[in-house]
């Protein structure tokens, strides 16, 4: 198995980011950029596994054309956005064209004001970088074919500019990309850049690191749905729940998509198990946190395939302000860097994902509860004992994950930040805000999935259940980390769960236990 890295583990992070991007492993081909088709997976292969990004030949005459657009402008003296004019409420004020560089580098300078605090991860800057390569594919920017390849050559060699994780309010990601710009530009060794009409604007006017950050948790999203259905088949074997909630027939009956994606998981992570044969599940009906686990987890990867589509719909069309229309030798304002498509996708994955955490609550607190487990208080050894799950207080720090990930829940489109720019900006949609709070809930997804998986484990154990009479995705888990737990040992030595953590979000173990149930990585893609 593959050891944990930092790029893939989100505990590793200085600043909110991504959990457990699944790594392909070797950097793969090139990823050529045409801006139309840039996929989520294809961000992932960039900016994770170091993939080098390229731009599609058929791109090259786009980009040609949009920069003489601009240079006509520049020629002829005409007013424009961001081009020959100042920018938000300075908009009406001229830029005399000998003075176009040293706006455009003034420009980037004034936006990308540093405040203390987080920094984004290197991985979360690449993504940014390559969505922005995409951008500038579409020849709608108007920058030179010069700054293109520094930004590509910037990527591809690694070398990211340090990036506040801090200072978008989703009408364009501007402090964060300014602070991105204005390290290329000014990247050692190479000599100075110095930027040309409209590509401070570029550069800075667009929601890349909102889309790359997204991006990347999105597809962290896969393995967190299917970690979290792991989770539920394992609570289901230690408990000795009533698998009767995820039969066929009952799914047959209704069309919910995602209900018979989780089902489906859940019956193959189960297959052969003792539970399906009479006389092993302890309940006639089990409490509504294992009985509608299908219809929960479905509605997250119906949640999930829903938000990957607007994601890849705004990947792959053009945002910064202004336009350049090639076919009509013009420039259009417009309003395409509008966020709200991006935080109205992400506020209900928040949500089901907290609500997916709430239920696996549930079911860790109920497995050491002996009214339902039928097991000593708190999985103790026996009856009357000290010791068990109860005594390490894992009960209590899921308790805290999950409050944690209610509170990064809340919904974000609603709130309001004011009139900013003089009033020219007077509505935002807080896309940075949505995923940087994605990012959180995900990571603490992971860690109450980990504890989940733990108590499962614990409860089998208890049971003695030999490990043959386990579904085929579970016995796996249970293998690799009861050797993990300290069972009759609790309390002699602080218990740390990360390593345990470590080993559920790196995906090893989550793969492990696919594989033996016959279930393809790829189907982890949404519905």
């Amino acid at each position: 198995m593959n050891n944990p890295t930092a790029a893939s583990i989100s505990p590793r992070y200085v600043s909110p980011a991504p959990a457990a991007i699944p790594r392909a492993g070797k950097p793969g081909a090139p990823v050529a950029l045409s801006g139309n088709n840039f996929t989520l997976d294809q961000i992932a292969t960039i900016a994770v596994d170091g993939t080098d990004a390229t731009i599609d030949e058929s791109a090259w005459p786009r980009i040609s054309e949009g920069r003489a657009v601009v240079e006509a402008i520049v020629a002829e003296g005409r007013p424009a956005y961001g081009i020959t004019t100042g920018v938000g409420s300075q908009k009406e004020s001229s830029v005399q064209q000998t003075d176009l560089a040293t706006f455009n580098r003034r420009l980037l300078a004034a936006h990308a004001t540093r405040v203390p605090g987080p920094t984004l991860d290197p991985a979360v800057v690449r993504a940014a970088m390559a969505v922005q390569l995409n951008l500038f594919a579409t020849g709608t920017s108007g920058v030179r074919r010069e700054l293109v390849e520094r930004l590509m050559k910037r990527l591809n060699e690694n070398r990211v500019p340090t990036v506040d994780a801090s200072g978008s309010v989703g009408a364009s990601d501007l402090v964060p990309l300014a602070q991105l710009g204005l390290g290329l530009l000014e990247d050692a060794p190479d000599s100075v850049f110095e930027p040309g009409a409209k590509e401070a604007l570029s550069l800075m006017n667009s929601n890349a690191i909102s889309l790359g950050m997204g991006s990347l948790c999105l597809v962290s999203a896969r393995r967190l749905l299917a970690t979290l259905d792991l989770a539920a088949a394992v609570a289901l074997e230690g408990l000795r729940g009533n698998l009767g909630s995820i039969a066929e027939p009952v799914n047959r009956v209704h069309g919910r998509r995602g209900q018979h994606a989780s089902s489906s998981r859940l019956r193959s992570l189960l297959r052969d198990s003792a539970l399906w044969y009479g006389g092993e599940s302890r309940f006639l009906q089990d409490p509504l946190s294992f009985r509608c686990v299908s219809q929960i987890h479905g509605v997250g990867h119906e949640v999930l395939a829903r938000a990957e589509q607007v994601w890849e719909v705004e990947l792959n069309a053009p945002t910064d302000n202004p336009l350049i229309d090639r076919e009509n030798g013009a420039v259009i304002s417009h309003g395409n860097m509008d966020s709200t498509a991006l935080t109205a996708a992400i506020d209900p994955l928040r949500q089901i994902l907290a609500k997916i955490c709430e239920l696996s609550g549930e079911r860790l607190h109920k497995q050491h509860w002996p009214a339902f487990s039928g097991l000593p208080t708190g999985l103790a050894r026996e009856a009357g004992a000290i010791g068990g799950v109860q005594f390490l207080n894992l009960s209590h720090i899921a308790a805290s994950l999950i409050a944690s990930s209610k509170i990064w829940a809340t919904p974000v489109l609603l709130n309001s930040v004011g009139q900013l720019a003089d009033g020219v900006e007077d509505t935002a949609g807080l896309a940075m805000h949505a995923v940087a709070d994605l990012a959180r809930v995900i990571e603490a997804a992971y860690k109450i999935a980990t504890i989940e998986l733990t108590v499962g484990v614990w409860a089998i154990h208890r049971r003695d259940i030999d490990p043959g009479k386990l579904g085929h995705g579970v016995r796996p888990v249970f293998e690799a980390l009861l050797p993990l737990l300290p069972i009759d040992r609790e309390g002699e030595e602080t218990f740390s769960l990360s390593p345990l953590i470590d080993f559920v979000v790196n995906g090893d173990l989550v793969e492990t236990a696919y594989d033996a149930a016959g279930i393809d990585p790829r189907t982890w893609k949404a519905i």
